[in-house]
């Protein structure tokens, strides 16, 4: 018997993104080979991107844990019964809760879990009895779980070293990414994209995806803006994402004089187009990022990185053949970096070459969907 999986995101789906195309891709490979695939979400697609998995002839169900737990333990069960479910794997839940415990637990079903979490500033500070209680609930909820999947090597190390994780329940599969759709689509493209904000299609343009929270790092990204700017006015920099901390940005752009430079497009379903006319991609985290799916699309786009070296950013981007790494908190080092780009084409160039045959090598989003179902069917034999 192969494996009947339900995989179980807590996201609420409303866009195409790194995820959602994840678990379209992974359903479907899994269907193809003759198994069962269905698919929870926090709330339901829109009915376009529904349709994606529909026509695929996967199950799209409903998983709310802000309804309740008790609530929640019982439509999974229901939903194991009904579909006769194997392999439960949730990715964006608390690996060490007993909730999912209790959703398997007398079943046949077995439970993976991933961790893609970035861990903010001061995690590892515990106290020596809180140490103690999460080794001793650590030990105990693996028990009940089969493996969990690390999205980098960082990851793994997290969570050895916080929540006394055993090595052999761990396996390590990067992220991947659609190469189909993040290609280098070539400034031939920017006369149709930026005009559209305002921007002459001659400058040079770096993009940064990234929620606006304090752990992104935005705010040195416009400081270094500022300092790119006086030396190369002809450059525009585009912020794709929203969040609590826009505003608060935005007027700092005003307050740096980057009216004129910077632009903010709030979330966007498209961000490939402007990853396609892109020079530089920037991820400026000042947490400790997991495997990032932004950093990935950028280097699929033919794009060359200049991103701190924390967490697993260092596990994709490769230090002077990539990309170039920064200190975190550090605009003018930033700053520095933007600008050896800016000037040096044939450097730019390349990099950006070997950061989309590094994705091609390492992270697609086929190595990623066929080295989990190798999980799964190890999990079952």
């Amino acid at each position: 018997m192969g494996p009947s999986v339900l995989t179980l995101i807590n996201i609420n789906p409303n866009k195409l993104g790194a995820l959602e195309e994840y678990a379209l891709g992974l359903s479907s490979e899994l269907i193809r080979r003759g198994n069962f695939a269905a698919v929870g979400f926090s709330d339901y697609p829109p009915p376009w991107l529904a349709q994606r998995f529909n026509s695929a002839e996967i199950k799209v169900l409903k998983f709310n844990y802000e309804r309740g737990k008790i609530r929640f333990i019982r439509d999974l069960r229901k939903a194991i019964k009904k579909y006769e479910i194997n392999i439960l794997h949730a990715t964006f839940y608390n690996i060490y809760s007993p909730v999912l415990i209790a959703a398997t637990v007398g079943t046949s079903c077995r439970l993976i879990y991933s961790d893609q979490v970035s861990r903010i500033p001061g995690h590892r500070r515990k106290s020596i009895l809180r140490s103690i209680f999460r080794f001793l609930k650590g030990r105990l909820c693996q028990k009940f779980i089969h493996a969990i999947i690390a999205d980098a090597k960082f990851i793994k190390r997290c969570q050895m070293q916080d929540n006394f994780a055993r090595p052999d329940k761990i396996k390590i599969i990067y992220n991947g990414v659609n190469l189909e759709r993040f290609g280098d689509l070539g400034s031939s493209k920017r006369e149709d994209i930026l005009p559209a904000f305002g921007i002459s299609p001659e400058p040079s343009v770096i993009v940064a995806i990234a929620q606006c929270i304090p752990w992104k790092g935005l705010n040195y990204l416009l400081e270094a803006a500022a300092i790119v700017v006086k030396e190369r006015p002809n450059t525009t920099f585009i912020i794709i994402g929203d969040g609590p901390e826009r505003v608060p940005l935005e007027k700092q752009a005003d307050g740096l004089a980057l009216k004129d430079n910077c632009i903010f497009t709030g979330n966007r379903v498209d961000t490939e187009l402007f990853l396609g006319v892109a020079d530089i991609f920037v991820l400026l985290s000042t947490w400790e990022e997991a495997f990032a799916f932004s950093l990935l699309e950028g280097m699929a786009s033919g794009c060359p990185v200049v991103a701190t070296r924390i967490g697993a950013i260092p596990e994709s981007v490769v230090e002077g053949l990539t990309g170039i790494l920064v200190p975190p908190h550090d605009a003018l080092a930033t700053a520095d970096a933007l600008l050896k780009l800016l000037k040096n084409d044939q450097l730019r160039l390349k990099m950006g070459r070997e950061a989309r045959k590094r994705v091609e090598t390492h992270f697609s989003l086929d190595q990623w969907i066929n080295q989990t179902i190798d999980v799964y069917e190890k999990a079952l034999y």
